[in-house]
């Protein structure tokens, strides 16, 4: 492994960490519980998208991350596993919670997707009518000679 390649890897992981050490402070101090994790990912896109940190600056190790979700999921399997007789007895109770929470989060995250839509379309729809306001009018018509 190159120098620059173990360089990246540091500086990408330490935005990493910079971010989610945030995101733990801000939330042992919130009033509400929050899940850390939950902030970081707030945190971070707040961060891309006002590009203070740019998505080439955490991206190889976002997508290694992404590649081994599968594996982190792993604990939460075991715990789940070692509570079967609390899913026994509640299951399909939990199972009904997470099936209406998931369609209410498809269905939030598809209209708040559809207003972010329709408002970053409203700028450059003013911006369009600007121009064509100030821009002279050229017709595609040939002139006409009158005989």
């Amino acid at each position: 492994m190159s120098a620059t390649k173990v360089y990246g890897f540091l500086s990408q992981a330490f935005i990493f960490a910079t971010v989610m050490f945030i995101s733990n402070l801000i939330s042992m101090y919130l009033p509400i519980p929050m899940p850390a994790s939950v902030i970081g990912l707030v945190l971070l896109f707040v961060l891309l998208t006002t590009k203070i940190v740019k998505l080439e600056q955490v991206e190889q190790l976002g997508t290694s991350l992404t590649g081994l979700i599968s594996f982190l999921f792993v604990p939460s399997g075991i715990s789940v596993i070692q509570s079967l007789g609390v899913m026994q007895e509640v299951g399909v109770q939990v199972v009904g919670v997470i099936i209406i929470a998931t369609i209410m989060l498809l269905a939030a995250t598809g209209l708040f997707t559809q207003l972010l839509m329709q408002l970053s379309e409203r700028p450059q729809k003013r911006k369009e009518t600007k121009e064509s306001k100030s821009a002279p009018s050229h017709s595609n018509k040939p002139a006409s000679s009158t005989h």
